[in-house]
């Protein structure tokens, strides 16, 4: 999902353990991809809106 200027911010986790919180996201399959890159371990995603703190989406990791 992309949005207009960090429109989102994104919490990762490790099964209840969050294991990375990125406050400024643009494009939130540029943020899974760099956390595959890292090779950071992870089980779902939390997307956020960024100002407004409302939850938009929980993506589940299909490789963990």
């Amino acid at each position: 999902m992309k949005g207009k200027k960090n429109d989102f911010s994104m919490t990762f986790y490790l099964e209840n353990e969050r294991v990375m919180f990125m406050e400024y996201v643009h494009n939130t399959e540029k943020a899974i991809k760099w956390m595959e890159e890292k090779n950071k371990s992870w089980s779902h995603a939390m997307i956020y809106d960024r100002r407004t703190r409302e939850k938009i989406e929980r993506i589940k990791n299909e490789n963990y």
